[in-house]
């Protein structure tokens, strides 16, 4: 059943890298972003699995995937913290690596929390201090966890979409 389990985490790599639709925007860069990608994640799920992940280990595991691939830090940035936080929040880690965290930044949750990062809306042109400044802004808004903006409104008004009722 372990196999199974660990087969299972890894598929979640490429189902939200399909659905973040960081693809389109790479091209040519495709293969080699996907093979440093599977690594960087697996790395910050095995410190995440230990109760060791911090959000210096996150910001760098980003800043490194970006340089070693040619994405920006954006698409870099997103498959990461997306698998981040559903992969957390469903094995029930603690709140102390849930705060840890960075929120997946994409064009909803800049245009909802973004007053002056509209350039950031398009994730290519997201540089890594512009980054780090938007975690912060996030972080306020969330009291101290940055993926509470994002749940408490992306995340509920995609399921209110998908139910038809927004």
């Amino acid at each position: 059943m372990r196999n199974i389990s660990e087969i299972v985490k890894q598929v979640l790599i490429p189902m939200f890298y399909k659905e973040s639709q960081v693809a389109r925007s790479l091209r040519k860069k495709d293969k080699e972003f996907n093979n440093a990608l599977f690594i960087s994640i697996n790395k910050l799920r095995g410190k995440a699995d230990n109760n060791t992940l911090k959000n210096e280990d996150i910001r760098n595991e980003i800043a490194k995937l970006s340089e070693k691939t040619g994405a920006s830090i954006g698409q870099s940035q997103k498959v990461v913290n997306v698998y981040l936080k559903y992969y957390c929040i469903l094995i029930n880690k603690p709140e102390e690596i849930i705060r840890e965290l960075d929120c997946p930044l994409d064009s909803g949750i800049i245009s909802k929390f973004g007053k002056g990062y509209e350039k950031m809306i398009r994730l290519r042109d997201m540089d890594f201090n512009r980054y780090v400044e938007f975690q912060n802004r996030l972080e306020q808004e969330g009291n101290g966890i940055r993926l509470k903006p994002d749940i408490e409104t992306y995340d509920e008004r995609r399921i209110k979409k998908f139910l038809g009722i927004v």
